[in-house]
């Protein structure tokens, strides 16, 4: 029988042990005489309790993961195991998955923005190659190592075409599927409000009232002429040396709202040309032509050299371990033909580039760059305000901890900013809410589903907007220690979540459950054929003998107390040491497909 037979209708088998005793469930429990387990053979070691992070400092998100978190737990507990969930800071907890310092961890509960960029899904499919994974600081949180997956990531990156590209980012999923390397949960929502009475709100769309969606911050404006005060957590306020970001939405809104790239997605996900067009001459090379009117807001024109400068800093930072979100990217050369010309040239086909890379980094001042020492000291620079900026709003103040405030620049070739916008930084939900019922602050993006309903229902010129998007919440298991080195326990835990109850008391029944562990979510354009994909269970509500089916077929056993063990044989070494990476005599791959872990 298949891991799949069985897996909606069937005994809940939790209720029974509690109906007739333990002692009388033991065969039920996988037990055989003795208190042997899987098949009736002695139990090995007892599995200890998961520990389970989440980001505690993300306002609505945060609210929304607090509220899916004992629903997870009380999934896994069905299984015999128990779990502790344990907030921390975004910038710690990714920082330690990314240097493989904290081994404590089992499992990181963890979401990711929606960006427009992340249309294109290499991006995230890169955060679980292998030569990412272990003590190197790269963004391999889950620190998954498998050849195969990885061999497919390589190939689909270098395609010749994008149809060939595609059927290769496919091909690359379902192998992540089968293995379930991460579980999938529900699709990020992106939640805002706003004060009627004080806002005209513009650039919403499907992109949502987000930092992921800079839309909103240029066609939006003031019903008074007065600043617009958007509320925000204190995260992006506490640098000026914003590349440093290990979170997207602060990143985003220095990336996108302050600075712009190229081109990039607007609210509808359509192309849109902000400082130049872009050409795709062919699989190894782009071209980029600035508009004349482009400007930094202290009036100096963007440059090609602006431009060149822009991504070799980014490579600079990427290399030093101070830029999370610099990709690798195979460039030959890049070439400035002129001082509006921009060609890109790469070493292999890299069709990714033009709809990733070159949509994500807003373009920056060289002069300021260089004169802040960050050619040198990626990690360390910091930039006196007025930060001169590529897009329609110029930073004239930074409080750390406290807000930025924007002036509008009228030298974008695309957008103007209406007027003055003031990011506040409220440290939690419940206070920026509060501010935006007593009209402290006008707009609230990235709330949770109870806020907005808050909103919606008690608040009399204020209105919430809900927009399902293309990424996940998702469960990112540590593969490389015990016990989600295996992968039928990872299986097991992606069986036993009642994501339909996740859905329902976290997220307003707004949007459907994801059953496959893909990474991206079902709205997402690249998302594979269901039928090449492994499904997590059947039902939504979750299935837990399905979990315990999977584990007794590989040796798994439960104790006299319900209590999960490991196969007797089962090796609970952790995959490399601590403060090592993956070697290639375990991983052959590394020195066949020519990586650098």
């Amino acid at each position: 029988m298949s891991a799949n037979d069985g897996a909606s209708g069937g005994v809940d088998r939790r209720s029974v042990l509690k109906a007739i005793g333990v002692a009388g469930a033991t065969g039920l429990a996988g037990c055989g005489g003795g208190g042997g387990g899987g098949g009736g053979g002695d139990l090995g070691e007892r599995v200890s309790t998961l520990q389970m992070e989440y980001w505690s400092d993300y306002g609505g998100f945060t609210t929304t993961q607090e509220q899916m978190a004992p629903i997870i737990s009380d999934g896994v507990e069905e299984i015999g195991v128990g779990m502790e969930v344990v907030p921390v800071s975004i910038t710690t907890q990714l920082s330690q998955m990314a240097n493989d310092t904290n081994r404590e961890n089992n499992i990181s509960f963890t979401w990711w923005v929606p960006a427009a960029d992340r249309l294109d899904p290499q991006e995230l499919l890169n955060n679980m190659r292998l030569d990412w994974a272990g003590a190197n600081g790269k963004s391999n949180y889950s620190n998954y190592a498998d050849c195969e997956y990885t061999r497919l990531l390589l190939e689909q990156t270098t395609a010749e075409s994008q149809e060939a590209r595609e059927e290769g980012i496919h091909e690359t999923i379902a192998r992540m599927a089968e293995d379930c390397a991460i579980g999938n949960l529900a699709p990020v929502a992106n939640i805002g409000a706003y004060r009627t009475d004080m806002v005209d709100m513009g650039g919403i769309g499907n992109g949502g009232i987000a930092r992921s969606n800079a839309e909103w911050a240029f066609k939006s404006s003031t019903t008074s002429g007065d600043d617009m005060i958007v509320a925000i957590n204190p995260i992006a306020t506490e640098t000026s040396n914003w590349l440093t970001h290990s979170a997207s939405m602060p990143e985003a809104m220095w990336q996108h709202m302050i600075n712009s790239p190229i081109h990039k997605y607007n609210e509808n996900f359509e192309l849109t040309e902000l400082l130049g067009s872009v050409e795709v001459v062919n699989s190894q090379e782009i071209l980029v032509e600035l508009f004349d009117d482009a400007q930094f807001s202290n009036d100096d024109p963007v440059t090609s050299e602006d431009v060149k400068f822009t991504f070799e800093q980014i490579k600079r930072g990427g290399e030093a371990g101070a830029y999370p979100g610099a990709a690798p990217v195979p460039y030959d050369s890049i070439e400035t033909p002129d001082e509006k010309t921009v060609r890109f040239k790469f070493t292999e086909p890299y069709i990714p580039f033009a709809r990733t890379t070159l949509m994500r980094w807003g373009i920056l001042h060289k002069d300021s760059f260089e004169e802040a020492g960050a050619v040198e000291n990626p990690g360390g620079a910091q930039f006196e305000t007025p930060i001169v900026s590529s897009g329609p709003l110029e930073v004239t103040e930074l409080q750390r901890g406290q807000r930025v405030v924007t002036e509008p620049h009228d030298g974008h070739p695309t957008y103007e900013a209406s007027q003055p916008v003031v990011f506040e930084a409220y440290r939690n939900e419940e206070t920026m809410i509060n501010a935006l019922q007593a009209g402290e602050c006008m707009i609230t993006p990235e709330i949770s589903p109870p806020s907005a309903q808050r909103v919606n229902n008690q608040f009399e010129n204020a209105e919430a907007e809900f927009a399902a998007t293309h990424t996940a919440y998702n469960l990112q298991y540590v593969c490389h220690t015990a016990p989600c080195k295996f992968t039928e326990f990872r299986k097991a835990v992606a069986a036993t979540v009642n994501r339909q109850k996740m859905i329902d008391v976290a997220l307003a029944g707004r949007v459907d459950p994801e059953m496959y562990p893909t990474y991206i979510s079902q709205n997402h354009p690249m998302f594979p054929p269901e039928d090449m994909l492994y499904k997590q269970a059947e039902d939504p509500t979750g299935n837990p003998d399905m979990a315990r089916q999977m584990l007794e077929e590989e040796g798994w056993g439960w104790d006299n107390n319900d209590n999960l063990h490991y196969p007797p044989d089962a090796d609970l070494d952790p995959l490399w040491p601590q403060g090592e990476v993956p070697s290639a005599e375990q991983f052959p791959c590394i020195e066949e497909l020519g990586l650098d872990p």
